[in-house]
Formats: structure tokens, sequence, C-alpha cells
């Protein structure tokens, strides 16, 4: 998988749970013409998951699963954390609704981030048969 898919597929998944779970409101309220505060949420939100794998590469951290589930779980909740405090178009007004967007959305962050993670372990496992020959 790709950056550029992880980031549409992150994208969709955000918009689309907000406007599939009850109890997730949009106000569509936004400074921007024709644009709503949950295209610009699902955007930035996904821009966010979609860039957890790039950067355990980039500060050259060793990935592993639990370091890319824990990166997506912490974007994901924090990211509905903060929308209930900042006026950015969505709000949730119910604790169910909230951990189900959560949950959701990091599920989804976590899966596109495990095929990049898997890929490189493959890249990696290439390298060392190479390597042994």
């Amino acid at each position: 998988m790709t950056y550029f898919k992880s980031l549409i597929i992150n994208f969709l998944t955000v918009f689309f749970v907000n406007h599939v779970i009850p109890n997730v409101e949009m106000d569509y309220y936004s400074k921007l013409p024709h644009i709503g505060g949950d295209l610009i949420f699902a955007f930035s939100l996904g821009f966010l998951n979609s860039l957890i794998y790039p950067a355990i590469i980039l500060f050259k951290v060793k990935p592993t699963h639990f370091k890319v589930g824990l990166a997506s779980f912490l974007i994901s909740f924090g990211g509905y954390s903060i929308v209930n405090i900042l006026p950015v178009g969505i709000k949730i007004t119910a604790p169910g609704a909230y951990i189900w967007t959560s949950v959701v959305v990091w599920f989804v962050a976590y899966l596109t981030n495990h095929l990049e993670l898997k890929r490189y372990i493959k890249e990696k496992e290439k390298e060392n048969h190479k390597e042994d020959q």
C-alpha cells in the first residue's frame, strides 16, 4: 500500500464514520466557502493517521505492530477528544458515539499502517536473503 492510498482510505473512513454513527453532529459553518468542518477534520485526521508508519521509519525507530497500533490509537482517540473542545464543526453528543467513531477510525488506521509494516518486513527479508547468498 502506498502513502496516497493510505491517505485516501483514512480520509474516507473518518468522513463516513462521522456521517454514519449516530450522535455525531455536523455544523456546516466554516470560513472557507462550501467546505464543512467535517471535511477539514476528516482530511486532518486522515492525514495524521496516514503519517504514522512514515514517521516511525523517518525517526529510525524499529517498527513493530505494537508501536503502530499505539500511535494510531493515540491519534484517533486524541483527535476526537480535541474535536469536542475546539469548534471545528463536529460535536459528539454521546460517549458511545465517541467510542465507536474512535475505534473504527483507529482500526482502519492500524490496518493501513499494518499493510505498510508488512511490506517493510518482506523487503527486509529479501535484503537479508540476498546478503546470505
